[in-house]
């Protein structure tokens, strides 16, 4: 239990960073999602709905963990 204390907040974290770099990519390099966020293709792939998953996901775990976390030590 200790290690998914700070396993999820660490692993969350990379993902959180390492999915936004690659959104930027898509946006200024790929040119498969516009500015806005929105696809840019008709058909979008596998990958870049994967992609958009991680980058919503990501944030939502490490918030959660944060907060779990605070309100454990809190206790």
């Amino acid at each position: 239990m200790r290690c998914a204390r700070w396993l999820v907040p660490v692993v969350g974290g990379a993902v959180w960073i390492g999915s936004w770099y690659l959104m930027y990519l898509e946006i200024t390099r790929w040119h498969h999602v516009k500015p806005s966020l929105a696809v840019n293709t008709p058909h979008p792939g596998q990958p870049l709905i994967l992609l958009y998953i991680a980058c919503i996901s990501a944030p939502l775990a490490v918030l959660v963990s944060v907060v779990r976390s605070l309100g454990s030590a809190a206790r």
